[in-house]
């Protein structure tokens, strides 16, 4: 029996999880929606269907961050490597199977018990309103973090860089600027729904009415695409900078992801 007959053997279905989670590849740190299908001993199964936004095609042997623990028996894990991988004519969309590789800290805030299909805070004196709040205020420090330190990476791009001046000042002003901007107008769209959600006096339930995933999505994906500026940049240093950014926003998936839990909570 192989790896993939062995997780259809003995999986627990996720049925309870009807709305896309935010995934990375770890190699580039491109971010993907997809759907976890079911989890096993020996993996979890997701689907990136046709009808995402954000896809990826994704390859035997990439390594993903799933961005959101799932209990089984115990064990908490959010990354796993990709064993086989198809296309599903019936979920129009593409199937993998992940081996899973790392075991979840203990410290994050939700878990998704795969047994139960039940959202769990790891704390039992963490009330779900206040997590909400206290995750949304988090996910805007981070854009606010990832916005600073953009902002203080453009004149050192152009020290590291060989373009002439003239070069650097348009590429700066066409192609470094937008993301500025974009960065700019996202954290302040963050800052905002936080400022909303802390002064609301509502059960999770009920706040959680008024967000719209979709849009939190696009405001909580990365604006900067490194495969662009590797290419723009080719430099070693530039790109070491840039990955320190990348690992900011694995922790901004992990607050949308937190979110997301929240919020399939709330239809409970």
């Amino acid at each position: 029996m192989d790896l993939e007959e062995k997780r259809r053997d003995q999986r627990i279905p996720l049925d309870a999880v009807l709305l896309p989670f935010l995934g990375s590849r770890e190699e580039d740190q491109a971010c993907f929606e997809y759907l976890p299908l079911d989890i096993s001993l020996y993996g979890v199964g997701i689907v990136i269907p046709q009808w995402l936004v954000n896809r990826e095609r994704l390859r035997k042997g990439d390594l993903i961050n799933l961005n959101v623990p799932f209990e089984l028996q115990g064990k908490t894990f959010h990354q796993g490597k990709i064993v086989w991988t198809r296309w599903d004519d019936s979920l129009q969309g593409q199937v993998s199977g992940l081996s899973l590789e790392k075991e979840m800290p203990s410290d994050y805030p939700l878990y998704f018990a795969v047994e139960t299909s039940r959202v769990i805070p790891t704390s039992p004196d963490v009330s779900i309103e206040g997590l909400l709040v206290r995750v949304l205020k988090d996910a805007m420090l981070l854009k606010k973090g990832i916005a600073i330190y953009f902002n203080h990476l453009i004149p050192y791009f152009s020290r590291i860089t060989g373009y002439p001046a003239k070069d650097y000042t348009i590429l700066k002003e066409v192609f470094l600027h937008d993301i500025k901007q974009r960065l700019t107008a996202n954290r302040d769209k963050l800052q905002e729904l936080y400022e909303s959600f802390s002064r609301s006096q509502d059960s999770y339930k009920d706040m959680a009415r008024h967000l719209n995933l979709e849009d939190l999505r696009e405001i909580i994906e990365s604006e900067i695409y490194i495969e662009v500026m590797k290419v723009t940049f080719e430099s070693d240093a530039a790109l070491q900078y840039l990955l320190a950014i990348k690992q900011l926003e694995k922790k901004l998936y992990y607050n949308y992801n937190t979110i997301v839990m929240i919020y399939i909570e709330s239809l409970s």
